[in-house]
Formats: structure tokens, sequence, C-alpha cells
């Protein structure tokens, strides 16, 4: 009898004995779609509605870093008010959000739009990103936060250390950090460097190319990047016109020959392509396959941004083909945070939804900042877990889950008791 059969029958007697659990039908969730968490208690705190954060997810949280939420200028004693210097966690099994208490030496202007990506599972990379107003502090500082003992380090890195930048991608292959792409306000780049993660040396090995007839509008940022093989693969974004890249082509940098190409996709055969967006979500969820949603699109004719449809979108990477999905965002969002663990949860927080209230055509009026909370599967769950989720929805004493010996009396495995903290 294997490990996790033997946990789901250990569950079912637990479940049929002890006055802990309440043996309640849950309502079992599809691939890929999205369900609203709810905090345990909602009249514990948790973040503040925002736009801008990034987020990681571990095994155990969700780690959410940074924000911003625009103020009357009467309201600023400070310009910096406007962002969220706070690192929020949500602990998964206690559906709890704490705000962190952090030493050491970590941002603290540049709080909105930075890369962010972790590495080790416990060690949180966080890169660039911008002040209020935007563009006016610009930062190419990178830092790391130990998740485990919650202290920032801000790394020094030797020889050709990246531009200052905010609305890069930050993605690790092997020993090597890739930072790429972003804006200082005034140029936009998809420069690519590599960062040798045991010297901190770093090196550019990609230069900026031209992918539109107007030269101008060279670079980008607030794109998504996905590492496919010995590529990384560009999706979306914007430029300093304003515009929102089109899906049908995607950049690939090839990290063999550091050489940018450009590669058409083939739509779906009926829905087409997605919309040209910019500060939307894209995941690997398999080795051949991405998930796309969310984001925004700016309407040149009408200057002014728009919400691209509600519908999730896969991409085949080794066809190169789109396909529209019939499932859709419960609440679609641009600048949210987003996050995706090992077990392929994909986390969702915050972010900008565009109202129909403002008749005006200011955009800000039309902004409203939430600080909801989804989630959805995008990999088939182990049986351990499955057992582990349904162990937690049917606890009737929440108490029970902070005495760790009580669950190692129970026969809980003690990695899954190591994730409630």
């Amino acid at each position: 009898m294997g490990e996790a059969t033997s946990d789901i029958l250990r569950q079912r007697m637990l479940c049929s004995t002890s006055d802990y659990c309440n043996c309640r039908v849950t309502r079992s969730k599809n691939l890929m779609e999205f369900v609203e968490i709810h905090p345990a208690n909602e009249k514990q705190s948790k973040p503040s509605p925002r736009s801008g954060h990034r987020a990681v997810a571990t095994d155990s949280d969700l780690w959410i870093w940074g924000g911003y939420f625009p103020r009357a200028p009467q309201d600023l004693p400070q310009a910096e008010s406007s962002m969220f210097r706070e690192l929020w966690r949500f602990n998964f099994a206690l559906k709890r959000w704490t705000c962190e208490k952090t030493t050491g030496d970590g941002p603290t202007l540049t709080l909105a739009s930075h890369a962010v990506c972790l590495y080790q599972q416990h060690l949180m990379f966080v890169f660039g990103g911008t002040g209020f107003p935007f563009g006016e502090d610009v930062s190419n500082d990178l830092y790391i936060l130990d998740l485990n003992v919650l202290k920032w380090s801000k790394i020094k890195l030797s020889d050709q250390p990246p531009e200052q930048v905010y609305g890069s991608s930050m993605l690790i292959k092997n020993e090597y950090l890739y930072i790429l792409c972003g804006t200082n306000s005034v140029r936009y780049n998809t420069d690519v460097y590599e960062i040798h993660l045991p010297t901190m040396k770093s090196k550019k090995i990609g230069t900026t190319f031209d992918e539109i007839e107007d030269p101008v509008d060279a670079g980008r940022y607030r794109q998504e990047a996905v590492l496919y093989e010995n590529k990384i693969l560009l999706f979306g974004g914007g430029g300093v016109s304003g515009i929102s890249f089109s899906l049908k082509i995607i950049p690939e940098f090839d990290l063999m020959t550091h050489k940018w190409s450009l590669r058409r996709t083939t739509p779906d055969p009926i829905h087409n392509y997605p919309v040209d967006r910019k500060f939307h979500s894209v995941f690997k969820i398999s080795n051949t396959r991405v998930l796309l949603f969310g984001g925004a699109h700016f309407d040149l004719d009408r200057s002014r941004h728009t919400l691209v449809e509600k519908n999730l979108w896969s991409f085949d990477l080794d066809r190169y083909e789109w396909s529209k999905l019939e499932l859709q965002m419960i609440i679609p969002t641009y600048f949210h945070a987003a996050a995706m663990n090992r077990r392929g949860e994909i986390w969702l927080q915050g972010g900008v939804l565009l109202t129909d209230d403002d008749h005006t055509g200011e955009e800000l009026t039309r902004e409203k900042r939430i600080t909801n909370l989804f989630m959805c599967h995008a990999q088939p769950l182990r049986l351990q877990e499955i057992a582990w989720t349904n162990f937690l929805s049917k606890i009737n004493d929440e108490s029970l889950l902070t005495k760790p010996n009580v669950l190692s009396s129970l026969m809980i495995p003690k990695n899954f008791i190591e994730r409630i903290h």
C-alpha cells in the first residue's frame, strides 16, 4: 500500500472516529477554475487594496511585497505614502493573513512594478521597481529576502549590472539569474542580463531589438517571460506610446546564441488570438503548456485602458498554438499579483478593475483596486495533497492546527505539519 493511499485511509478513519472532524461534503474544483478564497476570520487584518505589488508562492504560503494605492495630494504627507512597504503572508492551511516584520537592508522607495522570483523555496529575489510618482525613483538594486528568517540582504552585482528599470522580468535557470526588459519611464528595453548566482557577476548577453516599425517603441515593460528549453519567451507587455504588444508574435531569446528572434503563433481555430495586453499573468503549467489570463489593453484611439476578456487562454509551446478556454476569471483585473507554487496552485491577489461609474473619461476615477484573493489548480493534485486538503476542510476545532503534537499523534506527515505557521 502506497504512502498516499495510507494517508487517505488514515484520514477517513480519523473522520469517522474523532471529534476533531466534520465530515461534510465539499465541492470539488475543476482544473484551472478560479475560486475565491476567504480568510478563516474576516475580522482579522488583511492587505488593503493595491496594485503593482508582486508575489511568490511556497508550499505553505503566498507572499506579497509592495504595492501602490492612489491618494489625493492633500492626503499625502510624503509621496511614498501611496506605496506599501509591506510584506504580507497568507498561510494556506490556516487561511490567515499576517503582516510580517522584516530586518536587514531591504527596498525602501521602489515598491511597485519590481520583479520577483523564488529560489530554493525560501529566498525571494526582488529587483528594480519604481516609487511614486512613477519613474521618478527607479532602481537597479537586487535584494534577497530569506523567508525563513525574514531578513533582507542587498546584493552587490559586479561587472555589468542591469540598468535602473521597473516592469522587468526575472527568471532562474540552474545557477544563473536572468533579468530582462523594463523601462526607466523614458527608455524601454529588451536587454538581457545573466547573473552567476555563486559569484553575483553580471553580464549583458542580449541587446534591445526593434520589433515594430517605429524605433521609438523598441523595448517593453510589464511583459511576462517563460523559460522553454534553452529559450526565454516573452508574452505581451507595454511600450513607450502606451501600446500593448500583440500575442500573435512571440519574441524568443536564445540562451545559447544570445540572439533575439520573432516567431509567429497559430490562432485558436474559432476564437482567433488573445487580445494584445500588458499587466497580465502567464504561468508555465506543464513542460509544454502555458496559461495566460488578465491584463489590460490600451485603446490608442480613446487613449484609455480597457480590460481584456475574462477567459483564460492556453498556449502550446510545441505547436505554438493558442486555445481559448471556457474558464474565466471571477473578477478580471490587471496590475494584480499572482504566483504558482510547486503543486500547481495559482494564487491571484488584488489588482485593478475598471468600472463604468465615470463618464468624464478620467482613467483614475474608473480604476478600482481590490484585495480579493483567488486560487485555481493548474495541475492535478497528488493523492496526499487531496487528503490534506480534505482534512483541513473537515476540522471542527481550528485550534488543532496550531498544535503540532496533536497533529503528529494523528499521524499527519511532518512535511504537512511544517506548513502551518
